[in-house]
């Protein structure tokens, strides 16, 4: 039988699209001894060859003998995807082995892992979600320092594992990135804040400001409304996952934007507004540890 002892020799990245392609650059930048293995659809393959990024390149079909060698894997394929990929997994993968994802909803994905890695001899599951991203999807617009200061959420489903968590923050910390432990639930009530938000007012902002722009539109425009380009199909399903929260989010924001209104129509000062906000930026710039 093979070791349980997990190393970071061998790790498979399944889906390599912007954010598989840049865990595959900056893990190779930080470490250049780990063998990376791609795994994706046969069409992307050529792509992922020609960039001698990858030390093996495998079609869906034929990555099982290949993944059986990972000490961790990355499911970097959109949520399903990565979701249908846990039962093959579980039967490929070594003791030892670490699973860990880097989709935007947490508790679906971690509650159909912990029935699936729990047992005796099997491998470890350990869901991850980097607050990093651009507009520009695909392969192609990966670079090795998008996640460089960037939080990346871990959500382990078992406590039986330190070791495991351990490595995979580690992991995560070669990539430049700032791990976070946190439960599924609690990752998935903040993300809707810290990221469903922004994307839909980006959207709904660069609706309001269309064609009447006359050429003059500078970075703050430019710079809020960045994420209305973002692609739909992989928004929908985050956004339909928490649909009752992002609503209830919108309905905070409609309440503000009220007062502001309000301030407006009445010649109100807006000093308090303004100074309310600003506070809020200069804790939220602090981050977490200068705050507690």
């Amino acid at each position: 039988m093979k070791s349980s002892t997990t190393k970071l020799d061998t790790v498979a990245i399944i889906g390599v699209g912007l954010i598989g392609g840049s865990v595959a650059r900056a893990l190779k930048q930080a470490r250049p001894s780990t063998a990376i293995l791609a795994v994706d659809r046969e069409a992307k393959l050529p792509a992922l060859e020609k960039s001698k990024l990858f030390d093996a390149v495998e079609g869906i079909k034929d990555a099982a003998k290949p993944l059986a060698r990972a000490d961790v894997v990355i499911l970097c394929a959109p949520h399903g995807e990565n979701i249908k990929w846990l039962p093959r997994l579980r039967k490929i993968l070594r003791k030892g082995a670490i699973v860990t994802d880097v989709g935007g909803i947490k508790r679906d994905i971690c509650d159909s892992a912990l029935e699936l890695f729990t047992g005796a001899g099997s491998a470890t599951f350990i869901g991850g979600h980097p607050m990093a991203g651009s507009e520009q999807a695909g392969f192609e617009n990966s670079r090795a320092d998008l996640f460089k200061g960037r939080p990346w959420a871990l959500t382990p489903v078992s406590k039986s594992h330190p070791s495991k968590l351990g490595l995979i923050a580690q992991l995560v910390t070669l990539m430049g990135a700032q791990p976070r432990v946190m439960t599924p639930a609690a990752h998935d009530e903040t993300i809707v804040t810290v990221s469903h938000l922004p994307q839909l007012v980006s959207v709904a902002l660069m609706l309001t400001a269309k064609g009447r722009d006359r050429g003059l539109a500078g970075p703050g425009l430019l710079g809020m409304t960045r994420l209305a380009a973002s692609s739909p199909e992989v928004w929908d399903p985050l956004l339909a996952a928490e649909r009752q929260r992002s609503i209830g989010e919108l309905q905070r924001l409609r309440a503000y934007l009220t007062e502001l209104e309000i301030s407006l129509a009445f010649n109100e000062p807006l000093e308090r507004w303004f100074d309310l906000a600003g506070n809020a930026r200069r804790e939220l710039e602090r981050g977490p540890k200068r705050r507690s």
